[in-house]
């Protein structure tokens, strides 16, 4: 995975998006925190992995693996990797991935689909 088309996507389209996905928890918790982070347009997230953990109560090794989940499904992408040694966070942006019809989710009225629990 990972390996596919993405578009950039406005903070707030992405958050209505974010929140019919059929994804676990822990995913939709940081991908909903890293939303708070970015620019309207989508851009400029850069809380820090070690931020992260401080506002969601976790473990940095959790954020690491969220991350790299969400970078896979293609919500987010790396646009600039930071330097820890210089105490500088990577910088990530809100897209999507262009088979987003693939993926489980609720309707656009955020109900679920006829056969989904």
């Amino acid at each position: 995975m990972g390996a596919f088309a993405r578009k950039p996507m406005d903070r707030f389209e992405w958050e209505r998006i974010i929140r019919r996905l059929r994804i676990p928890a822990k995913d939709k918790y940081l991908a909903l925190m890293l939303a708070t982070y970015a620019e309207s347009d989508g851009s400029r997230v850069f809380p820090g992995v070690d931020r992260l953990a401080l506002v969601m109560c976790t473990g940095t090794a959790t954020v690491k693996r969220q991350l790299a989940t969400l970078r896979d499904l293609g919500l987010v992408e790396r646009v600039k990797q930071g330097n820890r040694h210089a105490g500088l966070a990577d910088e990530y942006r809100l897209t999507i991935p262009l088979n987003l019809s693939d993926f489980p989710m609720l309707t656009p009225e955020e109900q679920a689909r006829s056969g989904d629990q």
